[in-house]
């Protein structure tokens, strides 16, 4: 699970450090996004809001920044600067 990752964690937090996240909230029909209280709500507080099992939400959440961020890897770079050559089989 990501380190940052926990159920006291606000909203407003979350989204800021991982934007990435709203399309996440917007698919499980949160409307988190825009509330006045989203700085003051935890994860803990959306789970019980919507009758979510909260391991459940935390894992949607941890999945969904894992993948995003394997896919924004950057590659992988030699000492010299240039990117590795692929190996051609």
């Amino acid at each position: 699970m990501i380190p940052y990752l926990s159920p006291d964690i606000t909203v407003k937090k979350l989204l800021d450090r991982y934007p990435q996240l709203l399309q996440l909230f917007m698919d499980l029909g949160l409307l988190c996004i825009g509330c006045p209280v989203e700085a003051f709500h935890t994860l803990a507080d959306v789970a019980l809001e919507y009758q979510l099992d909260l391991n459940q939400l935390l894992q949607r959440i941890d999945t969904a920044i894992g993948s995003n961020e394997k896919s924004q890897e950057l590659p992988d770079l030699t000492s010299d600067g240039y990117s590795s050559p692929k190996k051609v089989t």
